[in-house]
């Protein structure tokens, strides 16, 4: 998963980086070097724009699909985690209602003893 925001990222510096004026110049480079015709500078420009907005687009959807993803997954773990410290707060008051219950005896104990010194 990890791979693929990398990838989403490195590939959303790259679209942010060919502006217009790149465009246009690694085209006229190309003219330059003649693999493409002059006459054709328009065209492919056009074309290299609009392929660079559709990637644009799908880069925005891939990018939204994995943060909702993301989230998902993370409520998930909060939602698990919420539930064991539920069943660890239930189990802990249970222990501590035990020990009450075991300690009850000793302090009517002891409080039986006092009241039977103050009647001697």
């Amino acid at each position: 998963m990890f791979e693929l925001i990398e990838k989403i990222i490195l590939a959303g510096v790259g679209l942010a980086n060919l502006t217009r004026e790149k465009a246009e110049s690694l085209v006229d480079a190309l003219i330059k070097k003649g693999q493409i015709q002059a006459k054709d500078k328009k065209a492919v420009l056009s074309r290299l724009l609009k392929s660079t907005e559709q990637l644009d687009r799908d880069l925005e959807k891939k990018m939204k699909q994995v943060s909702l993803s993301v989230v998902k997954n993370s409520q998930k773990q909060i939602d698990a985690l919420n539930n064991k410290l539920a069943q660890l707060a239930k189990a802990l008051e249970s222990e501590k209602k035990k020990s009450k219950v075991v300690k009850a005896p000793l302090a009517v104990k002891k409080k039986v003893k006092a009241q039977a010194k103050k009647k001697v």
